[in-house]
């Protein structure tokens, strides 16, 4: 029941963005005809000049191609993902010439290695060429287009970064031949490479989930720090329909796991104990990496400044608040939080004159039917009582924030 609900989801999902469904034709000379190719374009492709989506080719246009984009408009929407570009090839009458191998090789065939050089040399640079395409690749396929996509592996730099295999049917010598692409290699590229794989022991033959398991035993076994290999066994899995169907989702999370705000996981392996300074780069590089990898020019989330603010507040005495302030004020220009942050860390060093300037600029900045206006406001009331209690006392600041420490500050900031 679970399954035929994601089903119908995906049903009345993909019924919703049918009209950004094209159908091109691309003239091939490998193939000596022409192909016609599905392309699924995200929301606001049209409106946004200057954004670039990933790419992923799907080895058919028929359900495979519906599951993708499906899957693809789910992630984006709950901001799992980049939104991509899906391409679904039309293999209807061709699909058995077009992924064929030679059985006692598993090397292609003429028609398949025709078909392998039409994907690279044609509708590759046919989608650049036409499309707002990001470097970053996927190729997708089931059964045996799932043995036939692992052959780009080969390649000395793939130009896939993601392999997804859908219940493949690895031929008899598809271990020698995977094996005989020194995949370590690929840790020594300026890339990041996905292989996800799925099958259930229901659904395939002994023999078949023998050769499954086995290759997956060899591509797990790399300490590749660039290279993510998941080989899913899907034990109870009811039909064939239902591992295919939840092959996409599962590979995406993969794939993708980067782009996702800070999760409680993340937090907790990576960023829980590192100092205030550390944790700022770690998030500015989180996001130069989702630009480099996906292409993606995303804006840091505030969710994300929000899961590094504790630590930049508690530790250190709140000495790199106003690195965390001024980081956030070049995200968020029009935003109070940056100024929030830097008057917080003048308070922190008893600076309540240089504190309440922020504050008052923060609070300028927010609109005042916010229902958080009143309470911020209160920082403005606390700082005043402070300078009016500082004057009286004739305290200066105590915090070791003169020029020294802000030279120290202006380091870090660069």
């Amino acid at each position: 029941m679970r399954y035929l609900s994601i089903l119908f989801v995906l049903c009345i999902s993909i019924s919703s963005f049918s009209q950004q469904v094209i159908t091109k034709t691309v003239d091939s000379k490998e193939l000596k005809k022409k192909r016609n190719v599905k392309i699924y374009l995200p929301k606001n492709y049209q409106k946004d000049a200057t954004a670039s989506y990933p790419v992923a080719i799907v080895l058919g246009d028929q359900y495979l191609f519906d599951l993708c984009v499906g899957n693809a408009k789910l992630f984006a929407n709950a901001d799992k993902a980049p939104r991509q570009i899906v391409v679904g090839i039309n293999m209807e009458e061709t699909y058995t010439s077009d992924i064929s191998i030679v059985p006692a090789t598993n090397l292609l065939t003429t028609n398949g290695l025709h078909f392998y050089n039409f994907i690279k040399y044609e509708l590759i640079p046919y989608m650049e060429a036409n499309f707002k395409t990001s470097p970053f690749m996927t190729i997708v396929g089931e059964g045996k287009g799932a043995n036939f996509l692992t052959h780009f592996l080969k390649e000395p730099e793939p130009v896939f970064n993601a392999y997804i295999c859908a219940t493949p049917e690895f031929a008899t010598y598809s271990s020698e031949i995977i094996k005989s692409y020194s995949l370590a290699r690929l840790g020594s590229v300026d890339n990041t490479y996905f292989i996800y794989a799925s099958n259930s022991k229901k659904q395939t033959t002994n023999e078949l989930f023998g050769r499954y398991s086995e290759i997956g035993t060899y591509l797990t076994s790399f300490e590749a720090k660039n290279l993510y290999v998941t080989f899913d066994k899907f034990e109870s899995s009811p039909s064939f329909l239902s591992t295919v169907s939840e092959t996409i989702p599962r590979a995406f999370t993969e794939m993708f796991a980067l782009y996702s705000k800070i999760s409680k996981t993340e937090f907790e392996n990576n960023i829980k104990d590192l100092e205030p300074l550390e944790a700022i780069k770690y998030l500015e590089k989180k996001y130069l990496d989702i630009q480099y990898l996906y292409g993606s020019n995303l804006n840091v989330r505030l969710d994300d400044i929000y899961a590094i603010e504790g630590i930049v507040m508690d530790k250190q005495d709140g000495d790199y608040l106003r690195v965390l302030g001024d980081f956030v004020a070049i995200k968020y220009p029009d935003s109070h939080l940056g100024d929030y942050y830097v008057g917080k860390y003048y308070e922190l060093g008893k600076d309540y004159e240089k504190a309440d300037f922020y504050y008052k600029a923060a609070y300028g900045k927010m609109n005042l039917s916010d229902p958080n206006a009143n309470d911020f406001y209160e920082n403005i009331k606390r700082v005043t009582d402070l300078m009016a209690k500082q004057k009286l006392e004739g305290d200066a600041p105590t915090q070791d924030q003169p020029e020294d420490k802000e030279d120290k500050e202006d380091e870090d900031n660069e």
